[in-house]
């Protein structure tokens, strides 16, 4: 939990950053930002070795959890699973992957238990294609988006102040 919260502060610190913002004009339109004059290949190089020392910190602490590790733990649907935390929980935010490791991995614990248990990778495969199809924002981006909408129709709804005869 420690090394979870260590690393979210870090990632929370680079994306609200001056590196941050331009990583994300990078992502956006890596040619204007290269335009603009910012060396593209310094900050890929910065943020590529930043997320390998993150993801060396979670291999390490991985290792004890499961005892010992064995080639079928490098299989694809391992890689595949990661990316669906992070559809399922909300693209482009950093909350939205937590959140999607625990559904993903609630709903595994669950289906893996009972007579589901040999086609959980396509119950996690259609997980996939509903998310996509019907939230494309995932869980976090979809709460926003209906945030910003009941926001909007709160203050367009808002009572006008009349002016007042004394005036």
């Amino acid at each position: 939990a420690i090394a979870l919260g260590l690393g979210y502060l870090i990632a929370q610190t680079v994306v609200r950053s001056k590196a941050g913002k331009v990583l994300i004009a990078i992502r956006d339109a890596e040619s204007r930002t290269r335009f603009l004059g910012y060396s593209v290949e310094n900050y890929k190089t910065y943020v590529f070795t930043l997320s390998a020392c993150m993801a060396a910190v979670a291999g390490a602490l991985y290792v004890p959890q499961v005892g010992i590790i064995n080639p079928s733990e490098f299989a694809p649907g391992n890689s595949i699973e990661a990316v669906i935390w992070v559809a399922v929980g909300g693209r482009g935010t950093l909350t939205g992957a937590v959140l999607g490791a625990f559904v993903v991995n609630y709903a595994k614990t669950y289906f893996t238990s009972g007579i589901l248990a040999p086609d959980w990778l396509f119950m996690l495969g259609g997980l996939f294609i509903g998310v996509t199809l019907l939230m494309p924002r995932g869980i976090i981006g979809t709460y926003n988006l209906w945030r910003a909408n009941r926001s909007e129709k709160n203050e367009a709804t808002a009572p006008v102040a009349s002016p007042s005869a004394a005036e």
